[in-house]
């Protein structure tokens, strides 16, 4: 998805808009640091005519809405790349190969993560899956009230215009510090207005590690936020700053002349102690 850029611990990689985070497409800061919104490149394809030609990817290339699931019978909408290798970037009815509820194992089928063929329920999609395509969870779309009924017990977050409202999911809460989100994904957190913890793919385009260069919360590994490049030793790059750990501030774990501060401009009740690693002052 493609997102904006937010407030620090950043939007992801490939929504728009977001609460700031991406599903990644590989596999989609607490202190005062400003973060970017995490990214999944959304390229500018035409949209497609609602015709019943076969889709290169699977399917019947028919425009439907994901969250209204008003395909025929038998079939879902679910979210694809029109052109092999795009990101989600498009709508279309497929059959429904599955019962995989959200939060379960599932898998997809096709030449690549964003073929759209899956073996999820109607109204979920398969995210995070890893490079042979398995070990994904199923993650619901958001329902028609705009709400997320069956993620993190009610509680999850609609991420209702995510790659430009092709892929309107709902995002699991989750722990910084515990790691603990579904599948192949990560957790990262909003600092300014939360939530506290969300959970995304990972996208590490510069790699991702510690000190690595990013624009998006996902751009960087599990246990990693994308943090400000003022707020990072050594971190000398024209994007909007560096991976930078997460840590535990009873326990002040981060390396050189980072020290561990909170994460969150005000604390949420639960993650007190959520940290990020960056310079004094």
């Amino acid at each position: 998805m493609t997102a904006s850029e937010g407030s620090s611990g950043g939007a992801t990689d490939g929504a728009t808009s977001t609460p700031t985070s991406d599903p990644g497409t590989t596999g989609d800061a607490g202190t005062t640091t400003d973060t970017p919104t995490t990214d999944t490149p959304t390229t500018d394809t035409p949209t497609t005519d609602a015709s019943t030609t076969d889709d290169p990817t699977g399917g019947v290339n028919v425009e439907c809405d994901a969250i209204q699931q008003d395909c025929p019978e038998g079939s879902k909408c679910t979210s694809y790349g029109k052109i092999p290798g795009d990101a989600w970037n498009a709508n279309k009815c497929v059959p429904v190969m599955g019962t995989g509820q959200a939060g379960d194992d599932c898998a997809v089928e096709g030449m690549d993560m964003f073929s759209g063929i899956d073996n999820c329920a109607k109204g979920l999609i398969c995210l995070s899956v890893d490079a042979e395509l398995k070990n994904g969870a199923c993650v619901e779309y958001c329902s028609k009230d705009l709400d997320c009924p069956n993620t993190s017990n009610g509680d999850g977050l609609c991420f209702a215009d995510a790659n430009e409202g092709t892929l309107p999911i709902c995002l699991s809460l989750c722990d910084p510090l515990l790691q603990d989100c579904p599948g192949q994904g990560a957790c990262y957190g909003d600092s300014m207005s939360g939530p506290p913890g969300f959970c995304f793919t990972p996208d590490p385009k510069n790699g991702g590690m510690d000190g690595d260069a990013c624009s998006f919360a996902n751009a960087c590994l599990p246990g990693l936020n994308c943090a400000e490049a003022a707020t990072q030793e050594g971190c000398v790059t024209m994007e909007y700053g560096c991976c930078a750990p997460f840590c535990a501030l009873d326990e002040m774990t981060c390396t050189g002349a980072e020290e561990c501060v909170p994460f969150y401009m005000m604390a949420f009740p639960g993650y007190e102690n959520v940290g990020i690693c960056v310079l004094p002052g």
